[in-house]
């Protein structure tokens, strides 16, 4: 691949981590969070709302499948072609770059399970819930849904690091480091946030 095929792409690759993907991620919390205020009858409202929306499945395939598709895939490219030193290199962004791409893994493994879960497996809001309701009462499976839900907000979190720096607006050593305290405060956020999300579910 020569240089500029691979510019071209990689800044692809970083857009499509924000926009679409990264603002599904906090849509998708955010109608999540119905839990903590109306309990399983709202959620079900929520998930009922989705399902029925008009074009859903133009939608789901347009701003959701397509873009996580072509950013995973290329994705694990970067993955594959990487040079990770950071066992070699103990310094924080060595890790990150390290973590990057092991969260990449985890939450495209992550994906698949849920979206079948969500998506495919069930049809009624109300089988929805009960399925995953029924797998985050065991406590070994909701440790590995928190680890997959950790996983892609961390993802996200740093994705926003490397986006800015990737595009130009953090361009200096001072500039990184505060954005670098800020990405890591918005996966803190956000790893809450989510786990109290499941949480709740496990317990309706």
């Amino acid at each position: 691949m020569d240089k500029k095929s691979n510019f071209f792409l990689r800044r692809i690759h970083s857009l499509l981590a924000i926009i679409p993907i990264g603002i599904f991620l906090l849509f998708h919390l955010s109608l999540n969070t119905t839990v903590f205020f109306g309990g399983r009858e709202t959620y079900e409202a929520v998930i009922n709302f989705m399902k029925n929306m008009p074009l859903v499945l133009v939608l789901e395939l347009v701003i959701i499948f397509l873009p996580i598709t072509v950013h995973a895939l290329y994705g694990l490219w970067i993955v594959y072609v990487a040079k990770n030193n950071a066992l070699n290199y103990k310094y924080g962004n060595n890790w990150a770059f390290y973590l990057q791409r092991i969260t990449a893994l985890i939450t495209i493994v992550f994906l698949v399970f849920h979206v079948y879960l969500q998506r495919f497996s069930v049809h009624e809001a109300e089988a929805v819930i009960d399925s995953l309701t029924s797998i985050l009462h065991n406590p070994a499976f909701f440790i590995l849904y928190a680890i997959g839900l950790l996983a892609a907000v961390y993802h996200f979190a740093n994705g926003l690091f490397t986006f800015l720096i990737t595009w130009g607006v953090t361009i200096g050593d001072h500039s990184q480091k505060i954005c670098r305290y800020i990405s890591l405060g918005l996966f803190v956020v956000l790893g809450v946030w989510g786990v109290g999300i499941l949480t709740v579910i496990a317990g309706f």
